[in-house]
């Protein structure tokens, strides 16, 4: 089968979706989330992809644009859901693609699928947009983060604390809204 993935990228989308059920949105938001992780740990990204800040978040941009034709010749399939206006990627080859990734990157991909797949779409491009916190111009195709801060920031603790943050407009709000500390020992306990 021909594609015009490359190669290792191809083989994150698979295994990303093998036993899972991804719509297009995932599966195009789940790869720049391998790929800063791989960064993280391995020092390198995995997937050869292009991670570019659109409009609803980070995507993969070969993804998007593969899966949007989706040639006759692909590994993959976009099935309707039901009541919904997304679509859901199949795998249809079932070969074993595991000679294209490292057992470490095969590792990181199962991570992200296991810890992310079952994310919301909506939920990830807001995810991936608070990993880009200095970013301006969304939907401008400007490179996405992929450094050390970009991964502290998919810790869902930093996520909810950035998604509160969002909600104060004023330096009084926010006073308001936290609590003093009255003695070291708060801080720790």
């Amino acid at each position: 089968m021909a594609t015009n993935l490359p190669p290792k990228l191809e083989a994150v989308l698979i295994r990303l979706c093998r036993g899972r059920s991804l719509n297009v949105t995932q599966a195009v938001k789940l790869p720049y989330l391998v790929d800063v992780v791989a960064m993280n740990l391995l020092g390198r990204k995995i997937t050869e992809g292009t991670h570019l800040r659109w409009d609803h978040g980070v995507v993969t941009s070969e993804v998007w644009h593969h899966l949007d034709k989706c040639i006759p010749l692909s590994h993959f399939r976009l099935e309707p859901v039901p009541c919904s206006e997304e679509r859901k990627v199949v795998v249809i080859d079932d070969r074993d693609f595991s000679e294209t990734l490292t057992p470490d990157e095969e590792e990181i991909v199962d991570f992200v699928g296991d810890e992310y797949a079952s994310v919301k779409a909506v939920r990830l491009g807001e995810m991936t947009k608070l990993m880009n916190p200095t970013a301006t111009g969304w939907g401008t195709n400007q490179p996405a983060d992929l450094d050390a801060e970009a991964y502290e920031r998919m810790d869902p603790g930093y996520q909810r604390m950035a998604e509160r943050l969002i909600t104060i407009r004023t330096l009084e709000q926010l006073r308001r809204l936290s609590v003093p500390v009255r003695d070291l020992k708060d801080l720790i306990a």
